[in-house]
C-alpha cells in the first residue's frame, strides 16, 4: 500500500521524539524516588539532580539524533537511487525507465513524471532521427539527378539545346531542392514557434475558388468532378492569405493527385460553432487504413501503396504543412477515410475578428 511521505517522516519524527521523552520521564521519575527518600542527603540529591539532567541532555540528544538521521536517510535513499539512475540515461539509451524504490505517494509521482518524459523524449528523438534520414533520403533524389545530368553532359561536346536541356533538367531539380527547403524551414519553424501569421481581412471564399479555378484545367484532364459548396459566413476573415493559400493548395493537390480518373472531389467550406470556419476537402478512392490516419500529417510519412507519393507529387511536407499552418491559426487538422469509398482531410480554423 502507498504511503504518503509528509505522513511517514512526522510518524518516524514522532516516534524518535517520544523515545526521547520516555526517556526523559525515567529520568525524572528516578530522580523524584530519590528525593522522596528522608535519608538521601541534600548534598547527594543535589549531585543525583545534576547527574539525571546530563544524563537526560547526552541520551535525549543521542536518541533524537540517531532517530532523525535514520528516518532522514530512508527518506532521501529514493532520491539518490532516482539520481543515480537518471544520471546513467543519454540519448541514446532513452528507452530505459527509472525504477526507484520508493513507497510513498511523492515519489512514485516523481518517479511516473520523468518516467513520461523520457517517453516524450524518446519519441522526440525518435522522430528528429527519422526525420533527418527523410530529408536525406529526400535531398539524395534530386542531387543524384542533377550530378548524373551534369556528368553525362561533360562527358563529350554537346550542341546547344543539349546543353540547354541539361540547364533546364538542372534547373527543375534545384527548384525542388528549393521548395523542399523552404517547406521544411516552415514545418520546423512552425513547431519551434518560431514564425507566426500575419492576419488581415481576407474573403475565404475567394481565396478557395481562387485556387480551385487554378487548377480546373488539371481537374478537366483526369475527368474529376468538382463539387464545391463555399460559405465561410462571413466575408473579411483576418488570416493569412498567403498560409491559408498554401494550405489549400496542398489539400487540393493532395485530392488531385489521389483520387482515381472519373473520381469527385467535394470542397466544403462553412462556419461551425464557436466562431469557427471549417474546411474540408474529400475524395473518392481506396481510403487510407485506420492506422495510417494518425501519421498522415507527419513529414515524409508514407502510407500504404496505394497512397504513395508519386515522384511529381510534391515534397512530401504536403500534409504536414497544412497541419503547420492550422496550428499557426490556432486551428486543427484532421483525417477520416472510409476504406474503399473516400477520404476527408478537414482544417478547423477560428475567426478572429
Amino acid at each position: 500500500m502507498t504511503r504518503s511521505l509528509r505522513r511517514t517522516l512526522a510518524l518516524r519524527f514522532a516516534a524518535t521524539m517520544a523515545a526521547g521523552l520516555l526517556l526523559a520521564t525515567g529520568a525524572f521519575y528516578w530522580a523524584a524516588s530519590r528525593a522522596l527518600q528522608e535519608s538521601v542527603p541534600p548534598d547527594a540529591l543535589r549531585g543525583d539532580l545534576l547527574l539525571v539532567l546530563a544524563s537526560i541532555v547526552v541520551a535525549g540528544t543521542a536518541a533524537t539524533l540517531m532517530g532523525a538521521w535514520h528516518f532522514t536517510s530512508s527518506a532521501v535513499h529514493p532520491v539518490t537511487e532516482i539520481t543515480a539512475q537518471a544520471m546513467r540515461i543519454e540519448a541514446g539509451t532513452l528507452d530505459q525507465r527509472i525504477l526507484a524504490h520508493a513507497d510513498t505517494e511523492e515519489y512514485e509521482g516523481l518517479v511516473a513524471v520523468l518516467n513520461r518524459m523520457l517517453e516524450r523524449l524518446e519519441r522526440g528523438f525518435a522522430a528528429q532521427r527519422r526525420l533527418t534520414a527523410d530529408v536525406s533520403h529526400e535531398l539524395r533524389t534530386p542531387l543524384t539527378a542533377l550530378r548524373g545530368e551534369i556528368e553525362v553532359a561533360l562527358r563529350a561536346p554537346r550542341s546547344q539545346r543539349e546543353y540547354e536541356r541539361v540547364l533546364r533538367s538542372g534547373l527543375e531539380e534545384i527548384e525542388r531542392l528549393t521548395e523542399l527547403s523552404e517547406d521544411l524551414l516552415l514545418v520546423t519553424r512552425a513547431e519551434a514557434r518560431l514564425v507566426s501569421a500575419r492576419r488581415v481581412p481576407t474573403n475565404f471564399e475567394r481565396l478557395v475558388a481562387d485556387r480551385l479555378e487554378r487548377l480546373r484545367r488539371r481537374f478537366e484532364e483526369r475527368d474529376l468532378a468538382v463539387d464545391p459548396s463555399l460559405r465561410a459566413a462571413r466575408s473579411g476573415v483576418l488570416i493569412d492569405p498567403e498560409l491559408i493559400g498554401r494550405l489549400v493548395d496542398h489539400l487540393l493537390e493532395n485530392a488531385l493527385q489521389f483520387t482515381p480518373a472519373g473520381g469527385t472531389i467535394k470542397v466544403q467550406l462553412e462556419p461551425i460553432s464557436g466562431n469557427r470556419v471549417r474546411l474540408a476537402v474529400e475524395n473518392t478512392g481506396p481510403g487510407i487504413a485506420a492506422a495510417d490516419l494518425p501519421h498522415l500529417f507527419e513529414p515524409f510519412y508514407r502510407s500504404d501503396p496505394a497512397r504513395t507519393r508519386t515522384p511529381d507529387g510534391g515534397t512530401g511536407l504536403g500534409l504536414a504543412l497544412v497541419a503547420s499552418i492550422a496550428h499557426l491559426h490556432g486551428g486543427v487538422a484532421r483525417a477520416s477515410s472510409v476504406a474503399g469509398e473516400s477520404t476527408r482531410f478537414e482544417v478547423e480554423i477560428p475567426l478572429v475578428l
